[in-house]
């Protein structure tokens, strides 16, 4: 079930995009992470039909995607709440088109962008990148309190980092675990597991 924390002015908003392709353990703990850090009233999870730097169409639906999000925070026990803006978008979807939609929505809201420190070299590579960055703050994930080179980001970029212990899954390694017949602890939540199996996803 969504949870959302009620409506205040001037709401700290966390999004976290990505495919989840599928959705994994590490995807749920960053968000829970920079939620806590950064004291964020709600995360926004957003789930992209396409993303601009992964031109590579996704393995499982927009639909299916989705519902593996729902299952893998029903026990979440922080605010949040799935977006569809993006997934209901056709073709190539650009994070500077989501956020204007997402403050047209919420004008109120402050919007902390979660990312990896792995991002920061890619952002000058984003559609119109300068206004974005008078949009939203990012969320920079530093990997197990290592300090991250936020030199390699555009100097109007404004930066928040988040410490993150590192954990070695993507879903990348999880769908070829899954197509290989691998069993045991694979970093998924067990009814996404579960779903995974029964719709004979990824095999």
């Amino acid at each position: 079930m969504e949870k959302s924390a009620k409506g205040s002015k001037n709401r700290r908003i966390g999004v976290l995009g990505g495919s989840f392709d599928p959705v994994h353990n590490a995807h749920i703990a960053l968000a829970e992470a920079a939620r806590r850090q950064l004291g964020l009233d709600e995360i926004i999870f957003m789930p992209a039909r396409q993303a601009a730097l992964k031109p590579s169409a996704a393995c499982a639906s927009p639909e299916q995607r989705k519902k593996m999000l729902e299952i893998a925070l029903e026990s979440a026990d922080f605010p949040h709440s799935i977006s569809d803006i993006e997934m209901r978008r056709q073709g190539i979807s650009y994070s500077i088109d989501t956020v204007r939609e997402l403050l047209a929505l919420r004008p109120d809201s402050e919007i902390y962008w979660i990312i990896g420190s792995d991002h920061l070299p890619k952002l000058s590579k984003w559609k119109d990148i300068a206004e974005f960055c008078k949009l939203a703050k990012f969320a920079c994930a530093r990997r197990g309190g290592v300090s991250a080179d936020f030199s390699d980001a555009p100097d109007f970029a404004r930066i928040a980092p988040v410490d993150f212990r590192p954990v070695e899954l993507s879903s990348t390694r999880l769908r070829n675990a899954l197509k290989s017949g691998a069993a045991g602890d694979l970093g998924l939540d067990p009814k996404v597991l579960e779903y995974i199996l029964k719709n004979k996803l990824y095999a």
